[in-house]
């Protein structure tokens, strides 16, 4: 029978979808971890705005915990919105009944730096801090906890290291676009990095969340605090950078961009695969496009950029093809410049022959320089034969070998 490591997301519903407790579950589902929910309110919100919020009582909060504990028993769980001080006060006392590890989203303080919670659910939630794994900050959250204003990279690990000492709690405050998405992280007194990526995007809806539940996902897979820091630090930087343009406000950032990326690499690698076994079958497809003792070879790019090659090429062998060495992602040859520097989805390299030459002349293929308008791109001496798709590719070879 086959299981999977079960995780908790103690938060609000967005009804935009976009943060939030299903912001949570599509990043536990993308990271192969079962989610379950404690729903502590909901809000009727869109990309534009919260325009009404709806807290659940504590009674029926309690009892999402204890079904959840009793039957489904998650090791790990993180917090989202927690709307007030009883319901913090709650959560604490539910995560040491069950002996928790919490990765405790503080939500206090918007990225505009606005106020989402009172005072009192502040305090209560820096008490919920002494009892937690992790804490995962903002700038301005940092701030509020710190007791100062973080204007660079200093004053932000400063401020995790007083929230580390006086919270005894392990730590990342986020840096925000403000400090270039740059993090740092106190584990275990060790004080890390987290290098960021400065994205230019609007579309930065349920980044934390996201960050949270990706920590929290990697952890119940088994990684170590500081490993499973550094990979959620990947992992949303993607979901950022890979964010969508939904609605008229701020876009959510995309959970499932990760896992979509892996999937685009080994559908780059079959492409290939299919393109390989028809010239082997085939070799005059080959043979038709490449002079004697001459290399080809193909690069596949995904919507993601990256690019799959045959690492040493292909080359004729007598009556037959050669394919030296596997299929890579992202190293660096003439035929994956070619595709990122004109855009093209699948290319193969060509000699610049007769054949091709001939084949042009005919009218069966279109040269171009500019890689627009054309299925042929002549570039530095060389011929890059172009397609959107692996049977597009074959049937220009098959033309230009008839």
């Amino acid at each position: 029978m086959y299981t999977r490591p079960v995780v908790l997301t103690i938060a609000g519903s967005d009804s935009g979808g976009g943060a939030g407790l299903q912001a949570d579950l599509k990043t536990f589902t993308s990271l192969g971890v079962f989610g379950t929910v404690v729903v502590t309110g909901l809000t009727a919100q869109n990309t534009k705005g919260v325009f009404k919020v709806l807290e659940i009582s504590l009674d029926f909060i309690e009892a999402q915990f204890d079904v959840i504990m009793d039957d489904l028993k998650p090791e790990f769980a993180k917090t989202g919105m927690l709307a007030n001080s009883s319901i913090v006060e709650l959560v604490e006392k539910k995560v040491k009944q069950y002996n928790l590890k919490l990765v405790l989203d503080p939500v206090m303080v918007a990225k505009s730096g606005d106020p989402l919670v009172t005072e009192d659910t502040v305090k209560a939630l820096q008490k919920l801090m002494r009892v937690s794994l992790i804490t995962t900050p903002n700038k301005f959250e940092a701030e509020k906890i710190a007791g100062f204003k973080i204007t660079d990279l200093n004053e932000l690990a400063k401020s995790a290291k007083v929230i580390y000492d006086k919270y005894g709690v392990n730590v990342v405050v986020k840096g925000g676009s403000s400090l270039n998405g740059t993090d740092v992280a106190i584990i275990d007194g060790d004080e890390i990095i987290l290098k960021g990526e400065s994205i230019n995007t609007k579309n930065t809806h349920g980044s934390g969340d996201v960050f949270s539940a990706s920590l929290t996902a990697y952890l119940a897979k088994g990684y170590k605090l500081k490993d499973a820091v550094k990979l959620a630090k990947e992992y949303v930087t993607l979901s950022i950078k890979y964010s969508l343009s939904l609605g008229g406000g701020y876009g959510p950032v995309d959970p499932f961009a990760p896992a979509e990326r892996i999937i685009e690499r080994e559908n780059a690698r079959a492409i290939i695969e299919k393109i390989l076994w028809e010239i082997e079958r085939d070799p005059s497809l080959l043979k038709s496009i490449l002079d004697e003792e001459d290399k080809s070879n193909i690069a596949v790019m995904t919507k993601y950029g990256d690019i799959a090659t045959v690492a040493g090429g292909v080359i004729n062998y007598l009556d037959k093809i050669k394919i030296d060495g596997p299929i890579l992602i992202n190293i660096d040859n003439t035929v994956s410049q070619v595709n990122k520097k004109f855009g093209k989805k699948i290319v193969i390299s060509a000699s610049f022959n007769k054949r091709l030459l001939e084949a042009a002349e005919k009218g069966v293929i279109k040269l171009t320089q500019s890689g627009e308008n054309g299925d042929v791109i002549v570039y530095n001496g060389r011929a890059y034969i172009t397609a959107n798709d692996e049977e597009e590719l074959i049937k220009k070879l098959k033309l230009i070998s008839s």
